[in-house]
């Protein structure tokens, strides 16, 4: 259909130096972080829902 399956993310043919890749690592940790935080947000706003769904106290 409209996917291929050997397109790559990147169009660069050389590889990366160490110091980008921790620079890539670094940013991904970051990320990971913040999506975790968020995640943990949505996880408290959904038991406020079905806590307030049954009446419980608030």
């Amino acid at each position: 259909m409209g996917l291929n399956r050997f397109q790559r993310g990147s169009t660069e043919s050389r590889p990366k130096t160490r110091t980008e890749l921790e620079a890539k690592n670094q940013a991904l940790r970051a990320k990971l972080a913040s999506l975790e935080a968020q995640l943990e947000d949505t996880q408290l706003a959904l038991c406020d829902v079905y806590e307030a769904m049954l009446g419980g106290e608030g």
